[in-house]
């Protein structure tokens, strides 16, 4: 939307995936840093899952008469 936005502030990692592959045509550096980019989202889902058992709830079998 900013192309970057003034000084390059708004110029994320995807964009700059984006801009290796097609813009200027490295897609060999733009896969690997996919790659990278798919691991640490894998490991940050991960650590979700790992510890969201400190800060979900989960109130158990309401028993009802």
């Amino acid at each position: 939307m900013t192309n970057g936005g003034p000084a390059h502030a708004t110029y994320f990692l995807s964009m700059y995936l984006y801009d290796n592959a097609f813009v200027y045509l490295q897609m060999g550096y733009a896969s690997a840093m996919a790659w990278i980019m798919l691991l640490i989202v894998l490991a940050l889902t991960a650590l979700a899952f790992v510890s969201s058992g400190r800060w979900v709830h989960y109130q158990g079998k309401i028993e009802r008469s």
